[in-house]
């Protein structure tokens, strides 16, 4: 009885695989081409899967070596289906060549109050666009109707050159002020500001913003926007603000990493991929701290004091993660948390768990780069005990397989009997970096109905679990002093058979 149960623990921990969901330099059923550097976000929305394609660094763009200006800018792909391929849902054009971000959003109440007869469920990407010669830079939201399968562009803001960090989208909330009761959709522009719509159904982008913003300009450009404790916060740099409600808000400080680095280089960000979880009874927030080209991916966890600020926690440091992943390596630079910590729960151990994505610079250990990262697409895994564990896309990627380098971006499978996460990315760091956007996704297969060779790698670990475990028992049934490390090395067997 023992065996089995151990048996059945191991094989529901390991029981996953990998399989490749989209590779960037292919064509949808309608011929439409899709390619592109990099997947920004992945986001389930009304049962189907969207993602964001950024053409930063590819040479199907004009900027870098392409020769149309009608091709090479940013799309939303979807998946409508798991056996289907992508297709393109929009083609932003028109200068928009990153959509970094992409988010559903369900609007409850009108522009002035008033609660929806029912809930307004909307699919919106942003982006800046300019041409880096004549002037306005614009930054707008395209809002999906579902109904028509078309998009709807609203701008949100209009100013001069230059654009870039400027201009830069990289997080919106839906946030009720706790004073007014009103809707807000709270969205970051850059160094900008913080911009606020409200919704408007009698309007075909749905969304009727305030042209100036409720904070700004900022010194570095937000990374982050969070609801902890019915409050809104942003980062920007070194900083986290809180939102202070009223019919004229304001922002404050709420907590500040100056003390770790006052000097934020603005390409690298500062604080990174804030996020809300669960602590004790109420909510803290979690992020990475990585100020500089000597980041080391740092994970702090901020919880609420009784003074109505926040106790700092040291969580991990990515960088010594990555070195004992990676045998003989040292790592250089890490950076990370391009989006929120997604939120999951495991089945096999009754847990959740919190992912998050990076990508690190190496030396040594003659493992597979792209232009001295890490070729394979890495991504950690916190569980409730703040403990945290590294794994890998693909699993360990060798010189044959194409590069990966960060995992961008995340989301749970949105289709039916489909017990999966589909992992997304790719960044460029400069480099010219033509079709390397992808997609793969993990399946659970004891969730689902599993192929014939789930079935066979199932029995070829039965076969390997029993031999090892075969004289660990002794006469009373109790695992013998020796048993953990065999246990381990059914762990690594187990890996390689289902992998």
């Amino acid at each position: 009885m023992k065996k089995n149960i151990l048996l059945l623990f191991l094989i529901i921990i390991n029981a996953q695989e990998w399989e490749s969901s989209f590779s960037a330099g292919n064509y949808d059923y309608s011929n439409n081409f899709m390619g592109g550097s990099e997947v920004l976000q992945l986001v389930s929305h009304k049962n189907k899967l969207f993602a964001s394609v950024g053409y930063w660094q590819d040479e199907t763009n004009i900027w870098y070596g392409g020769d149309d200006i009608n091709y090479g800018w940013a799309q939303i792909i979807s998946l409508d289906n798991p056996n289907e391929m992508w297709s393109i849902d929009l083609n932003l054009d028109s200068y928009y060549l990153r959509p970094e971000i992409l988010k559903q959003v369900i609007f409850t109440k009108d522009m002035n109050g008033n609660l929806l007869d029912n809930p307004d469920t909307l699919l919106i990407t942003a982006a800046y666009s300019s041409n880096y010669i004549f002037g306005p830079v614009t930054a707008s939201a395209f809002v999906r109707n579902d109904e028509t399968n078309s998009w709807n562009e609203t701008i949100i803001f209009e100013g001069d050159l230059p654009a870039g960090e400027d201009y830069s989208i990289r997080d919106m909330q839906i946030y009720t002020d706790q004073v007014t009761g009103l809707e807000h959709l709270i969205i970051s522009v850059g160094t900008k500001g913080i911009f606020s719509g409200k919704y408007n159904p009698n309007l075909d982008q749905k969304i009727q913003w305030n042209i100036e913003p409720e904070i700004g300009p900022l010194d570095i450009r937000t990374l982050g926007i969070t609801i902890a404790n019915n409050t809104l916060y942003f980062s920007s740099g070194n900083k986290i603000y809180k939102r202070n409600d009223g019919i004229n808000p304001s922002y404050s400080i709420a907590h500040d990493f100056s003390d770790l680095d006052l000097n934020i280089n603005s390409a690298v960000g500062g604080v990174r991929g804030l996020s809300t979880i669960e602590y004790q009874d109420s909510d803290s927030m979690l992020l990475m701290w990585c100020p500089n080209g000597q980041s080391k991916g740092i994970i702090f966890r901020l919880d609420p004091d009784l003074n109505g600020g926040f106790n700092r926690v040291y969580e991990t440091k990515i960088a010594l993660l990555v070195e004992d992943y990676l045998e003989g390596v040292t790592a250089g630079y890490v950076l990370g948390a391009y989006n929120e910590f997604l939120k999951i729960f495991n089945y096999s151990d009754n847990e959740y768990y919190h992912i998050v994505g990076f990508e690190s610079t190496i030396q040594g250990g003659n493992y597979p780069t792209f232009n001295g990262y890490y070729a394979g697409a890495l991504y950690v895994l916190r569980n409730s005990d703040a403990q945290y564990f590294i794994e890998e896309v693909n699993g360990p990627i060798v010189n044959e397989n194409l590069p990966l380098v960060a995992t961008r971006c995340y989301a749970q499978s949105p289709f039916p009997n489909e017990d999966a996460i589909y992992f997304g990315g790719f960044d460029p760091n400069g480099y010219l970096s033509t079709n390397k956007a992808w997609i793969y996704k993990q399946i659970n297969t004891l969730s689902g109905d599993m192929n014939n060779d789930s079935i066979i790698n199932i029995l070829d670990v039965v076969q390997v679990v029993n031999l090892v475990l075969s004289d660990e028992y002794d006469e009373n049934g109790d695992l013998n002093g020796d048993s953990i490390i065999n246990i381990l090395d059914i762990v690594q067997l187990i890996n390689i058979i289902l992998n």
